[in-house]
């Protein structure tokens, strides 16, 4: 069965617990008593540890008070198929969470109707590795409320070309978005286990659903919609070139 949302994020924040603790996995693994390819199948989640496993890493590395908390509620809950996760957008429950499932994903789809999506503004968990190819949508109104001085770079596009992430990023015009009923922010992660994740942001939370059967996800037909608009009315810029020249794009076309 594919690792659930829970899973993945568990598996990321026994990650960053064991690299905080500045502990080894081998020496973790010594401490807890179980093979080093266990600890690494937990961590990648492709393996779910018990309630007791989670219990007894966070206590070998020395994890405490509200970390230790928030590491076991998720662990308790890992077989759900649905999550949501609490925190405002960048912060560091959402960040990791989103960091997840990008590191774990083969290609990503994001419709971003009022703001720079979600996912160009979260740091990789691992700037050594290639993030996943992004397919972005996002309004000419959210590219106007991000762009405020034509002589510096949008911080989201800076990070994407420092990443040396494939990025299309196509702008649509907002009316006819919203009169297509385009209205939902919402990213979709292409799983490498199969799976289609859908991620759906709000001020306060995120919330994951997956459907571990299917890779597709109730939120094609606005992908394919989206799509047809951007084909028709809008434009697209593909990264990576230099941070500079987006920018010196985007403000040319606006």
């Amino acid at each position: 069965m594919p690792p659930t949302p829970r899973t993945r994020i568990l598996g990321a924040s026994l990650r960053n617990a064991r690299i905080d603790a500045n502990f080894g996995l081998r020496e973790l693994a010594r401490r807890i008593g179980v093979a080093p390819a266990m600890v690494s199948s937990w961590e990648q989640a492709r393996r779910t540890p018990s309630l007791a496993d989670v219990a007894g890493i966070l206590g070998a590395i020395g994890v405490v008070g509200e970390v230790r908390r928030d590491i076991l509620r998720i662990a308790n809950g890992t077989a759900e198929q649905c999550w949501v996760v609490r925190g405002t957008p960048e912060s560091s429950a959402r960040s990791a969470a989103l960091g997840a499932h990008d590191e774990s994903a083969h290609a990503i789809v994001s419709w971003s109707p009022f703001a720079i999506p979600e996912v160009l503004r979260i740091p990789p968990l691992h700037p050594d590795r290639q993030p996943a190819p992004l397919e972005a949508f996002i309004t000419d109104h959210a590219l106007r409320n991000e762009i405020g001085s034509p002589s510096e770079t949008p911080r989201p596009f800076a990070r994407a070309a420092a990443s040396a992430r494939s990025l299309a990023l196509h702008i649509v015009p907002a009316d006819l978005a919203w009169q297509a009923g385009l209205t939902t922010a919402f990213d979709r992660y292409s799983m490498n286990s199969g799976e289609s994740v859908v991620y759906c942001g709000q001020r306060g939370l995120g919330i994951f659903a997956v459907n571990p059967r299917q890779a597709s996800s109730p939120f094609d037909a606005d992908i394919e919609l989206v799509r047809r608009i951007a084909a028709s009315h809008g434009r697209t810029l593909v990264l990576p070139p230099t941070p500079g020249s987006v920018l010196a794009s985007l403000c040319r076309r606006r």
